[in-house]
Order: structure tokens, then sequence, then C-alpha cells
């Protein structure tokens, strides 16, 4: 996750309470970069309202979800190894009955709480639901103005619905944001929904690279031309929000290339210290890490590197706890995931920013070549190579 915003203005929302418990990269952050600690995705059922054509979990499908207590039993565990955050995502997490129970124990357990949805199932009633169970932020999933999030959805309604429940969150007192993930389809909407938020009182908006899973495919991405004038273009107006006092940060997801972009946008703005502060956010991030401080384990209770890498389980949490997976690893991907850098190869491997990006590396499987070029990398030779 590249926090534009915050690496550009110094200033953060949502990031503020979430990664750095004020203005700076908190103590408990730095802590946590330097272990294998990994941020939860949990799909929690794969039951969805809508019928999203670029869903990366495929969902609709009926399968053998964890139970009730198998879930609180996964959370026992989480709470032993201080997982930072549970990020309740699916499918549709609200289609899940005893969700709130299990947010509540949760978060009981000392383990925070985050939702991803697509936000049509939020009424008031379900607003204050979450803030009473604990849930500390929620990303709702909207993907373009009306006509573009319905079709992309595949239901009518969808985006008023979303944009209603994402409001009924923020009035309850969740902190919210946006999720909008891009694609030659939606490119042309960015603007307007930045607008939105800004206008609605908004938080955040992360804008999320495709990564060809499930039912999202390469046909569907954007080129590295429109990558990068994308950037540069969110770059001026987290600026501008900035200057015009909004409270809306920008954010990045899923192309650790971005943030090395941003060092040299700064260095080239004039701007060396917060070039340097940018690198050292990026050095502590580590670039992609799937396999290390992300881990994705999906409804029936496999173990994935991220979200989106359901071809590939290293357990199961059914026959063995994440704490004994992910923290004595034998798994041979998720070794070579945690020591990426010595592995690499092409463009990432000669890059001299490879320690602090390295590429999205299943996006470079996608393409071919785990540990070869990542497609989606827009920087050129003369600002990367040694």
């Amino acid at each position: 996750m590249i926090a534009i915003t915050k690496m550009l203005t110094g200033k953060a929302t949502v990031s503020r309470h979430l990664t750095y418990k004020g203005e700076d990269v908190s103590r408990e952050f730095v802590e946590i970069s330097q272990k294998p600690i990994p941020v939860v995705v949990w799909n929690s059922t794969l039951k969805c309202n809508l019928k999203c054509i670029h869903c990366y979990a495929n969902a609709g499908k009926i399968v053998n979800e964890l139970s009730t207590e198998e879930a609180k039993e996964m959370i026992d565990d989480f709470a032993k190894m201080k997982v930072p955050v549970l990020l309740f995502s699916g499918g549709e997490p609200l289609l899940r009955e005893d969700m709130f129970e299990l947010v509540d124990y949760a978060v009981k357990k000392g383990v925070p709480c985050s939702l991803s949805t697509n936000g049509t199932l939020i009424t008031e009633k379900v607003a204050e639901e979450l803030k009473e169970a604990g849930i500390s932020y929620v990303g709702v999933s909207i993907d373009g103005l009306k006509e573009t999030n319905d079709r992309f959805r595949g239901v009518k309604g969808a985006f008023d619905k979303a944009l209603n429940g994402l409001i009924n969150a923020k009035n309850a007192g969740i902190m919210t944001g946006i999720r909008f993930t891009v694609t030659r389809y939606n490119l042309k909407d960015v603007s307007a929904v930045i607008d939105i938020l800004a206008e609605n009182d908004i938080p955040r908006f992360c804008l999320y690279h495709l990564v060809p899973s499930g039912r999202a495919g390469f046909e569907q991405d954007i080129n590295n031309v429109e990558r990068r004038e994308l950037i540069d273009w969110l770059i001026e107006k987290a600026l501008e929000l900035h200057e015009n006092g909004y409270a809306t940060e920008i954010l990045t997801v899923d192309n650790p290339a971005d943030g090395v972009y941003l060092h040299l946008k700064l260095k080239e703005m004039g701007e060396d210290k917060k070039a340097e502060e940018a690198l050292e956010f990026l050095r502590l991030r580590g670039g992609d890490n799937s396999g290390k401080r992300i881990a994705c384990i999906d409804a029936e209770g496999y173990i994935h590197p991220n979200q989106f890498w359901w071809d590939y389980s290293c357990g199961n949490v059914r026959d063995e706890p994440l704490s004994e997976v992910w923290l004595n690893p034998k798994d041979e991907l998720l070794l070579k995931l945690r020591n990426k850098v010595k592995y690499l190869r092409g463009r990432c491997g000669a890059c001299k920013f490879r320690e602090w990006c390295g590429g999205f590396r299943l996006r470079a499987l996608r393409a071919g070549d785990l540990w070869g070029d990542d497609p989606s990398c827009y920087l050129r030779d003369e600002e990367i190579l040694c």
C-alpha cells in the first residue's frame, strides 16, 4: 500500500490511526515491519449478492466454510501471533450470519478488525451494528460512476446502494474509504469518484491495480503509458485536495513500483527530505509483502500468500494453525518470497530499487515467470537500472 498523500504532504487520515498512530511512523509499525507477522485477509464466505466481472475470488459458490467455532479457534491463534489487522472479506462478508459475533470476539481478543465489502447491505442499522461490534475501518468497493459500476457489479442499483452504505458507515463514526480497482473500462471515472469522496468527507481512496486472478485477466487492464499518467494525475490530485483543505487521502495498492516512482518525483520536485523519508518508508514496507506480512485464508481455511493467489496453498487452518505455517515455515514458496531479492531476474533483478520494490510477484507469475519482470512496472530503464 503506497500512501501518496502521506508521502507528499506528511498528512494522513485513516492511515494516521491504522498505521502511523499520529503523523509519524509508529514504533509498533517499525517493530512489525521487522517480523513476518501478517495482516490477514479472511475471505470468510464466497456467498455474494453481486456478480462482479473482475472478482478475484470468483465468488458466488457454496463451499464448506469454517464454522463459528473453527473461526474462533483461528482468531485465538491470531491473538497469540499479535496479528495487526484481520480484514473480513468475501464474497460479501455481511452475508455470513455470525460476522458480528466474530468481529466482537476478535476485538475482545485484541485483534483489530476491518471490513472489505460491496457496501450494498450497510443500512443505518447494520452500520450501527458494525460500530458496536468494533470494526475499525470499512472499505467499500466502488469501481466507477453509476453506469460503469453497475455494469461491473452485474446488478442495477449497486452504485446507489454502495454509496449509501459507505455514508451510513461514516455517519456511524467508522473510518471509511473507497476501494477502486482500475481497468481499461473505468479509468475515465477515477476523477469523478474521488470528487464524490471529497464532497462526502470520505477520508480514503485506495486505487487497486488489477491482479489477474479469478474472473480478472490481463485483457481488462490498462497499459503502462496510461498507468504512469494515472499516477502523475493522482499525485497532482493529492496535492490539490490537501491544498484545498479536503481530508481525503489517496493510496495505491498492488504495484510497489508506485512507491519508487513517488520517491523519484519528490526528488524531481526538489523535495529531497521527503524523498528520503519516502524511501525509508518503502524500506520498512519491503515492496510486495505476499507470503510475509500479508496472508490470506479462504472460506474453507486454506492459507495463501495473498488474496489473489488461490491456485497455491501452503496449508489449512483446519489441519495446522496459521502461526505454525507462517512462523515456522517449511513451504518452499513462502521461504523464497521472504528472500525474493536473491531470485529476481530481468529488469527487476537489475533494478537498483529491488530491495524496496521487487515487483508484484504474482503478476509476474501470471505473465509467465514468478521471478521475472512485473508487467505492470512503468518505470523507465534510465530511472531504475544500476
